[in-house]
């Protein structure tokens, strides 16, 4: 019975891919500003200004690592990508498949029969936790509240990291205007010596840091807090989906009861399907089953 459960997981283990998603938005948000800008005879060096981009991001950055910790500040590129990786799993069949078998082994022949697959390599570190407190004769108040503890931690840690990614949301527009009012202050100092000679240009550039600041909020900092955030709601789902089959098997649930239970968390195909083939679809299509080892939001 043990080597079939880990054909099922040696079978349904995932293969990491990108997240087509993000970088088709970012590239189609980029595009649509560029060809409004060439379409009005617009130049794009023109659009280039440094002491702009050391005003943004300096000071954007500068306001973050007051407003949280250093270490969560250090995290930026990771979190990026969180972004920008894909969602990886195997077949939702196949994944109530496996828990099924885990559950039948465990009636016939008790909770020791499950140390295999919980130190099986290819198993989610959270299913395996949950597995060796069943092996271990944990009670279920325990098992519950180390395993609810666990979703409840990798929660407030993805949280934190959102909550990041909003907050330089919110000060990017603030340090834009600072720079424009720098701008606009530096232009009207020159009026005195060179009149109104490159008044226009002057303005232009100063404007120029309200628009980096609005443009990395809203195309870099709050989409990515978005991302990040609908990519936690799926795990902490399906840790709960873990968390629900733990709880059946240390109560020996009768393996077709099991089941039914965790078929709730799928939504029945829309179109009609013969019933042997019929595959229960996700409720979110961008969550992806944690049953087998793969990387966290952290």
């Amino acid at each position: 019975m043990i080597d079939r459960i880990r054909g099922l997981l040696a079978r349904g283990a995932p293969a990491m891919r990108a997240d087509l998603g993000t970088p088709i938005g970012f590239v189609v948000a980029l595009a649509g500003i560029i060809g409004a800008v060439m379409i009005n005879g617009g130049s794009l060096p023109g659009f280039l200004n440094l002491p702009a981009l050391l005003i943004i991001g300096g000071g954007t950055l500068g306001a973050a690592m007051i407003s949280t910790t250093l270490g969560d500040v250090m995290r930026l590129p990771a979190l990026c990508r969180k972004a920008f990786r894909g969602h990886a799993g195997i077949d939702p069949q196949s994944l109530i498949r496996t828990v099924v078998s885990a559950a039948r082994q465990a009636r016939e022949e008790g909770f020791l029969a499950l140390e295999g697959m919980a130190s099986h390599p290819a198993t989610d570190p959270f299913f395996a936790q949950g597995l060796e407190l069943v092996v271990d004769r944990a009670g279920s108040p325990m098992v519950r509240e180390v395993l609810q503890a666990e979703i409840a931690a990798m929660q407030q840690r993805h949280q934190r990291g959102i909550d990041l990614l909003e907050m330089m949301g919110g000060y990017a527009p603030t340090m834009g205007i600072i720079g424009t009012v720098l701008g606009l202050v530096h232009v009207m100092s020159q009026l005195g010596e060179s009149g109104t000679e490159g008044l226009g240009t002057g303005v232009a550039m100063a404007f120029m840091t309200t628009l980096y600041g609005i443009f990395s909020a809203n195309l870099l900092f709050l989409p990515l807090a978005s991302n990040l955030r609908t990519k936690s709601a799926a795990e902490a789902f399906q840790r709960q989906l873990i968390f629900e089959a733990v709880m059946g098997i240390q109560a020996g649930l009768n393996p077709r009861l099991l089941e039914l239970r965790l078929m709730a968390y799928y939504r029945p195909p829309r179109h009609s399907q013969p019933q042997e083939t019929r595959v229960p679809a996700l409720v979110n299509q961008r969550m992806r089953p944690l049953w087998i080892r793969q990387g966290s939001l952290g």
